[in-house]
């Protein structure tokens, strides 16, 4: 019997146990799958939910991994042979392609959704094996270490695209991190007016001077059309219905790992439409290779930290203290 492929993956035994561990790949990928080999990998802040213990949805032990970029080494039967030598993405989530959410073409809601990294094994890996229907290729306009964003660019294409039209309307995003700022970015290149508050001074800064956003550090009541709320606390979401003037909308993108409570109150009196976004769909990932790759964003400020793959817990750490690193990856 063949030995396989050993490779290094970093695994989440339980809430504070993260290590990086040898696992064996098989010699060649599966059916339908490719082989693929990590050249960069994103640290989410949904991973640090999951390290810490708050996120959700997931069940320990947890390989994750969602945000990258590789290179494909082989493919399985009735894969494009194509496919080897590219440069791809992974768009993570795991449909069944049979429930009432699926066959209305929503799979991103799919009743028994998984998502790579949560739910389902990773790429936070020298290797690791995908189906080949998740992925898209990368242009070459775009640098690796960029592309590494394209997933939670692709979660800002979502959401500004569930808010509706935006030239023209004024819009805040409450958080300065990695997902208000590319929510922020997306919006501006749609015609918003924006501006972005965050509660740490460091983000401020880095909002305001790599990318020339206005900010504050706490949302004024009744300024904006749009409110997209990107931190996962009730403080933020408050802050946002307060800050929807009549008729106006609150995404909700942070991951909140509490109930919050809501002023119902002024929700219902001000006819405001209070709206969630989970992630999202190939469009969503098409548009943001498109933005990248037209040059009409500038998503190299967000990378702050570079830690190789064997110091995963170091950059976890980096991640987890926030300020002005805004985007940690991982290099094998």
């Amino acid at each position: 019997m063949s030995p396989g492929v050993s490779v290094r993956r970093v695994v989440v035994d339980a809430p504070r146990t993260l290590r990086v561990e040898e696992a064996v790949l098989p010699e060649r990928p599966a059916a339908g799958a490719a082989r693929l080999r990590t050249r960069a990998i994103g640290i989410c802040g949904s991973d640090v939910h999951v390290l810490a213990g708050h996120h959700p949805f997931v069940s320990y032990p947890v390989y994750p991994g969602h945000e990258l970029v590789a290179e494909v080494e082989a493919v399985g039967d009735g894969v494009d042979a194509a496919w080897v030598g590219r440069r791809v993405v992974l768009e993570p989530g795991l449909s069944c392609g049979l429930c009432r959410t699926c066959r209305r073409g929503d799979t991103h809601l799919c009743e028994s959704l998984r998502v790579m990294g949560f739910q389902a094994p990773g790429g936070m890996a020298d290797a690791f094996d995908a189906p080949s229907h998740r992925l898209h290729a990368l242009p070459d306009a775009i640098a690796t270490e960029h592309g590494a964003l394209v997933e939670p660019l692709a979660v800002a294409t979502r959401a500004v695209r569930a808010a509706g039209p935006l030239a023209g309307r004024d819009v805040l995003v409450l958080g300065a991190g990695p997902i208000g700022l590319v929510c922020a970015l997306v919006a501006r290149a749609d015609g918003a007016q924006v501006q972005v508050v965050d509660l740490d001074a460091a983000r401020r800064t880095l909002a305001a001077n790599a990318f020339g956003f206005a900010v504050a550090p706490a949302a004024t009541p009744d300024t904006v059309d749009v409110a997209f709320e990107c931190v996962g606390a009730e403080a933020a979401l408050r802050g946002a219905v307060a800050a929807v003037r009549k008729g106006g909308t609150v995404l909700v993108i942070g991951v909140h790992g509490r109930d919050a409570a809501l002023q119902v109150g002024i929700i219902q009196d001000r006819e405001l439409c209070l709206r969630g976004t989970l992630m999202y769909q190939s469009q969503d990932f098409a548009r943001a290779i498109a933005l990248l790759e037209g040059g009409t964003l500038d998503v190299g400020p967000l990378i702050g930290a570079r830690v190789p793959l064997a110091r995963a817990a170091e950059g976890y750490a980096t991640a987890e203290r926030g300020g002005a690193v805004l985007k940690v990856v991982l290099v094998p």
